[in-house]
């Protein structure tokens, strides 16, 4: 007999279901599990893990979603074969943004790691300069560190200066009657950082004047924009003044200068700090006294007599009951009151228990707590269940939001089921048979060699047209193409388009002549390109999914790391595993593995369990480390 079981929730927030409480949602009056499919356009589509762009379904661990614009102007693209997890959108376009940068909508290689944009192309701020007006950069090879840019040429800021003549900038002495009043030299702490913008344009007002011809009203209108490429802009008010070819209010706005662009910015922002304009920041709270030596808010309290009573979780609604309640931290007596999570109530003797924000005693009747949802009028024996509903386990079986009338037994999801008969995969019961396996909320036979489990997606190798042995799991996707690339860290795998110069650093896949790695750390290589022969071996996990039977069943080991070294890794509580023979020996402590070159080990977490042989270390993405164990046992151990 199965009895939906209704109930009410007098204070706290709505109760969030287990994942293997199989939460369905609703998509055009169709009920769908969201792990296996999603709603996108109205349509629903198969697959895990999917994410909606726009009307289209992806999958963000092998692509990319970019959205541009609102209402009828909303666009949205996927590109495939660069997860989301480390891309970033330049325009509808996505790029890697360690090895690419966003230039005027423009994606580029980064010829450095710290590249910055000139126009639509990136230089190397140490070595080139980005030189001409904003509308037509150029980027030209740096003379010195103390040559800057006048138009698309360089002077030395020691001996001469940038001046403007017959609309066009000239190079002169520094001694020139020109260079004081009319440079037009950038201040020297703008090339590198943010800045305002107001001295350039004092300095070029003349200039501005004379380009913008003589039906030109200051009262009225603005010349805006650089020296070569003006537009006369319609003043929005007295305050407002240039920036770039638009204007700003300056009485809430800031124009500031950086990689080589104006932009208007809230006087609150960080380029704005750097010209000298203070930050805004909270009116400091009083100093408190002895003996009031401490603070709730901005009140002062004696803390031998008094406490502070403030909100520590967030997620629940605000209560309706007789305590008084505010977000306002709030000083009181613990002799005469209590204080639950931001909520003062009048204590009682039997009262020291809170539930929520509401208090209550273990010594009541009838009442239960349940993730600090405070029930009423319950029943002697009554328990919480998992996902924390009140029943009574004498009188059934609580699966998740339904209470079964059969008491002592076992639930998978909202239904029973027989453990003997029955294997329960993530809420989903299936007939147990040797051999079988959980794959997510499905079951496979781990010896069937035309069945493949990657991250909890299960997938039948014969429908891709591929063997067992020739098919790779990355993360939750099986290797389709000859052409890709898995790069994996401690905790993720990704899996990336085959590039000529690139390689593995945990789940990062760079650029060797910008990039170096080692350990799983990348650092910038010290001159950009050289050296690219001698870095040819990757830094990224093996995954226990993917070792071939002969290389998983033979003797393999699991342990602890305890510490790592530049030369060798400790383990502790080690055990060596074979497989083929379904034995479990325990090795002495410590256990040392010899690191010639550790560089080409992954970064590694001491406190945590690993698998690993006499030469790598291997991840187990699908398992925690007693289920690699039982993993290794049935696919290896033929009785």
């Amino acid at each position: 007999m199965l009895l939906l079981f209704c109930f009410i929730i007098l204070c706290g927030a709505a109760i969030e279901p287990k994942e293997a409480c199989g939460h369905r949602e609703n998509c055009m009056g169709i009920e769908y599990d969201p792990r296996e499919f999603v709603c996108c356009g109205n349509k629903l589509h198969r697959g895990t893990g999917l994410s909606c762009c726009g009307q289209q379904a992806f999958n963000p661990d092998v692509a990319t979603c970019c959205e541009e614009g609102q209402g009828s102007t909303f666009t949205a693209t996927v590109t495939q074969g660069l997860s989301g997890r480390v891309s970033a959108c330049c325009g509808l376009e996505a790029y890697n943004p360690l090895n690419e940068i966003c230039c005027q909508s423009t994606v580029v290689a980064k010829p450095v790691p710290m590249a910055q944009c000139c126009g639509k192309g990136a230089f190397d701020v140490e070595n080139q300069r980005c030189c001409g007006p904003l509308y037509d950069k150029k980027i030209v090879t740096m003379a010195s560190t103390h040559h800057q840019c006048c138009g698309y040429t360089q002077y030395d800021t020691m001996s001469q200066c940038c001046c403007w003549t017959d609309d066009s900038p000239q190079i002169q002495p520094i001694h020139s009657s020109c260079c004081p009043e009319n440079s037009a030299q950038i201040p020297q702490h703008v090339q590198h950082v943010s800045t305002t913008v107001s001295q350039l344009q004092k300095s070029t007002a003349k200039a501005t004047l004379k380009s913008c011809g003589k039906g030109f009203d200051a009262e009225t209108h603005l010349c805006c924009g650089p020296f070569l490429n003006k537009n006369i802009l319609t003043r929005k008010s007295s305050d407002h003044r240039c920036c770039g070819h638009d204007q700003y209010d300056t009485k809430t706005e800031h124009c500031c200068w950086h990689d080589g662009t104006f932009w208007r910015q809230p006087l609150r922002s960080s380029c704005c700090a750097v010209s000298g304009v203070r930050l805004q920041t909270p009116t400091r709270e009083p100093n408190c006294p002895e003996p009031r030596t401490h603070r709730c808010g901005v009140s002062c309290y004696n803390p031998k007599e008094f406490q502070c009573c403030e909100i520590t979780q967030t997620k629940h609604p605000r209560c309706s009951h007789s305590g008084h309640c505010d977000s306002t931290p709030t000083i009181f007596n613990p002799l005469t009151h209590i204080c639950c999570n931001g909520c003062v109530s009048e204590r009682k003797p039997w009262m020291d228990q809170c539930c929520g924000q509401a208090p209550y005693g273990l010594a009541q009747r009838s009442v239960l707590c349940c993730n600090s949802t405070l029930y009423k009028d319950r029943e002697d024996g009554d328990e919480c269940s998992e996902i924390g509903i009140p029943y009574n386990p004498a009188k059934g079986t609580m699966c998740c939001s339904q209470l079964h009338g059969s008491p002592g037994q076992h639930c998978c999801g909202t239904e029973l089921y027989q453990p003997h008969s029955e294997i329960c995969c993530d809420g989903r019961r299936h007939r147990r048979e040797e051999h079988r396996h959980c794959c997510g909320i499905g079951v496979y036979n781990v010896n069937d060699p035309q069945m493949k489990c990657c991250g909890g997606t299960l997938y039948n190798l014969t429908s891709l047209g591929k063997s067992g042995p020739d098919a790779l799991c990355c993360g939750s996707i099986v290797q389709k193409e000859l052409n890709q690339v898995c790069c994996s860290s401690e905790d993720t795998e990704l899996l990336y388009s085959n590039k000529r110069g690139y390689q593995c650093c945990g789940h990062m896949y760079y650029n060797i002549s910008l990039w170096s790695c080692c350990a799983g750390k990348l650092s910038p290589v010290q001159q950009p390109g050289e050296h690219l022969d001698e870095m040819t071996t990757e830094c990224t996990f093996l995954s226990v999914n993917n070792l071939n039977k002969i290389h998983l069943c033979n003797k393999i080991k699991i342990g602890t790391i305890q510490s790592v070294s530049p030369h060798s890794i400790v383990f502790n509580n080690v055990l060596e595993i074979h497989g083929t023979q379904a034995t479990v020996e325990a090795l002495p402590s410590p256990y040392m593995l010899q690191t010639p070159n550790h560089c080409i080990f992954p970064k590694l977490t001491p406190g945590k369990t690993y698998i690993f042989d006499e030469a790598q270390v291997f991840s187990d993405f699908n398992r925690d480390s007693l289920q690699s164990i039982y993993f290794i046992m049935s696919k290896c151990f033929h009785s």
